[in-house]
C-alpha cells in the first residue's frame, strides 16, 4: 500500500466514513466497511463503490443460482 493510500484510508477512518471490519486470514489484508458518512466525505469514492456493487450484483443475477453453492435438503 502506498503512503498516499494509507493516508487516505486513515483520513476516511478518522472521519467515520470507513470502519475496520477485520482481516483476511489468507492474505493479512485489512477489510473495511463503509458508512453512510462516506457519501459526504468522498462522494466520488462512494459513487465508484456503488457502481462496482451494482455491476457485480447484475453479474450474479444474470448468472442465476448456478453460481452459488447450495445445501439442498430433501425431506
Amino acid at each position: 500500500m502506498t503512503i498516499k493510500t494509507q493516508a487516505m484510508l486513515e483520513h476516511l477512518v478518522l472521519q467515520g466514513a470507513v470502519e475496520v471490519s477485520g482481516f483476511d486470514l489468507d492474505t493479512g489484508e485489512t477489510l473495511y466497511t463503509i458508512t453512510d458518512k462516506l457519501k459526504e466525505v468522498s462522494p466520488d469514492m462512494y459513487e465508484d463503490l456503488e457502481q462496482t456493487f451494482k455491476h457485480n450484483m447484475y453479474k450474479m443475477i444474470d448468472a442465476g443460482p448456478k453460481i452459488m453453492q447450495w445445501r439442498i435438503k430433501i425431506e
